[in-house]
């Protein structure tokens, strides 16, 4: 008779579309990205080929949520989420900047594992919005590495601050971004000024 029961129920489960076992996913109202548009092409040309990993992060900064210091604490954005996850929208971003810059060098997602001259490893160290209007942040650490001999030959921190206008998780979801973008056009400059053309390219 159990049996029976237990059959009967998993029917009426299948059949239902009204009840379900599994919490709902909570569906951001915005999503924010780091659009191409937005890049700014490095002044100095780039003379070598590039490979962009995507940043090393710790947990808080992994993912498509936005993380929020709260004193000790890092909390997350209500409401809104990246629209990737996070070290994939600055590998990107770093990308699209190198992308815009002159000379016969190109610039291309480490994944790929195409034959270049160097790599840019880095790390996300924040990248965080604050409490209230309470500065974003945005700091990561960057090397530059010969892809030939793994050695890095230079190193670099950047960091970038805003103030979000209000409260609001968009607000403060839009400063961050805005500040995103800025350290990646900063990396994307450091590279094209690092980086030399290999000896088949050298005048």
């Amino acid at each position: 008779m159990r049996v029976k029961i237990i059959a009967v129920l998993a029917a009426a489960l299948a059949t239902s579309g009204c009840l379900s076992i599994l919490p709902e996913q909570m569906v951001p109202s915005a999503l924010v990205s780091l659009p191409a548009d937005r890049a700014k092409a490095p002044t100095a040309p780039l003379l070598a080929d590039v490979a962009v990993f995507p940043p090393e992060a710790g947990r808080a900064f992994a993912g498509a949520d936005i993380a929020v210091r709260d004193d000790q604490e890092l909390v997350y954005l209500g409401d809104v989420r990246w629209s990737d996850a996070a070290p994939q929208l600055l590998q990107g971003a770093v990308v699209n900047a190198l992308s815009q810059a002159q000379g016969p060098g190109r610039a291309v997602l480490g994944q790929l594992g195409a034959e270049v001259d160097y790599d840019v490893r880095w790390r996300i160290v924040d990248l965080s919005a604050g409490r209230e209007t309470t500065p974003v942040r945005v700091e990561v650490q960057v090397s530059i590495m010969d892809s030939e001999t793994r050695r890095a030959i230079a190193q670099k921190t950047f960091s970038s601050a805003g103030t979000p206008p209000d409260r609001a998780p968009r607000a403060r979801a839009a400063a961050l971004a805005l500040a995103a973008q800025q350290v990646a056009d900063e990396v994307a400059a450091f590279v094209t000024e690092t980086v030399t053309a290999p000896v088949g390219r050298r005048n």
